[in-house]
């Protein structure tokens, strides 16, 4: 029987397993290891800052999962991985053989005791239930996840009653430059306060500094990019420029490890956004590599789309789609992102 490692409960894998992909690994033994019993799911995140869903509508039962598709859950970080000796080890100072593994654990984020934790994302409902009641909250990084919880922050606050704006710095436009000017008009009609092409840094315990500005806050979220997790490089594996393990376009790092998500750079696709959309579209690539890779079978490339549709949460249950250079904002792209998201709860 081969041992396969399931290394992080990233959104590649639990697509994979949700869709029945443990069934082709016949003779196998499947082991997912992760930090927490539950996995969060980034794409309800806006929608549990306002206070529409509850902690447990947007997290993953790991353990649920693994008794449902009969393969073992381990609660355990994994922390060194020896691709010569094919084997990981955990901060439970457990070490597991394996003879294939799959590393799908997510990005991590920049870090200092200011700043509020939203990386592993298990810690994202407390960070945000501090976050939006503050007195001064404050947001680094205008990409989709600073737009979404800056207008649920700001949605949530003015349901408690709560004028005070949230204050969004971005280094250059919100989102796109070709949507920029659309969605600043619906952030400060909404409450929150935006800072445009402003790069921010922090500069004391309590203040952000923005090109001379400084900005005092209660409470700070920092979400200007994906960082890459410190696992690589100490595991002295092969990685890009910032640190992500680099696989080639079948997924792979060497013949017995693939690597999906945000953790992973694909070499001849350097520039690929890190979201949770593409994670997704890898996963089907890398289960089916996994099956082959199993069965001695000539690896599938991964492809991505050019063009995908993007639906984010403006708050009051409204959304601003765009698919290339389309955009809508309205109630309808709200209704149509919860059905999206109640789907891929559901599938689990």
């Amino acid at each position: 029987m081969k041992r396969i490692i399931l290394a992080g409960g990233g959104h590649a894998h639990l697509a994979g397993i949700s869709k029945g992909a443990l069934s082709s690994l016949a003779d196998s033994e499947v082991i997912l290891i992760s930090p927490s019993r539950y996995q969060y799911y980034s794409g309800m995140f806006s929608g549990f800052t306002e206070g529409i869903y509850t902690e447990e509508e947007i997290r993953i039962d790991l353990a649920a999962l693994a008794e449902k598709h009969k393969f073992t859950f381990s609660e355990e970080k994994v922390t060194f991985i020896s691709a010569a000796g094919k084997k990981v080890h955990t901060d439970s100072g457990n070490q597991y053989a394996y003879d294939w593994l799959s590393i799908d654990i997510g990005s991590s984020q920049k870090t200092a005791s200011s700043i509020l934790p939203v990386k592993p994302n298990y810690s994202f409902p407390d960070t945000i239930r501090s976050f939006r009641e503050g007195r001064s909250p404050v947001i680094a990084g205008a990409g989709a996840s600073g737009v979404e919880l800056s207008l649920a922050a700001a949605a949530y606050r003015r349901k408690s009653g709560n004028r005070s704006p949230v204050t969004l710095i971005s280094g250059g436009s919100l989102l796109s430059p070709s949507h920029s000017d659309r969605l600043q008009k619906i952030c400060e009609s909404k409450g929150v306060r935006v800072l445009l092409n402003k790069k921010a840094s922090l500069s004391s315990a309590g203040a952000v500094e923005a090109d001379g500005e400084r900005i005092p806050f209660s409470d700070l979220l920092w979400l200007s990019g994906p960082e890459a997790p410190a696992l690589f490089r100490e595991s002295k594996m092969r990685v890009d420029e910032r640190g992500f393990i680099l696989v080639d376009k079948q997924l792979s790092y060497n013949e017995s490890i693939f690597a999906a998500g945000d953790c992973a750079s694909i070499d001849c696709y350097p520039k690929l956004p890190k979201n949770g959309v593409y994670a997704v579209r890898q996963s089907e690539v890398l289960w089916k590599n996994l099956y082959r890779a199993i069965q001695g079978e000539e690896l599938v490339s991964f492809k991505p789309q050019k063009r995908f549709l993007g639906i984010v949460s403006t708050g009051d249950r409204e959304g601003f789609l765009t698919y290339g250079g389309l955009h809508y904002h309205g109630k309808t792209a709200w209704k149509l992102k919860h059905a999206i998201d109640r789907r891929y709860m559901n599938s689990f």
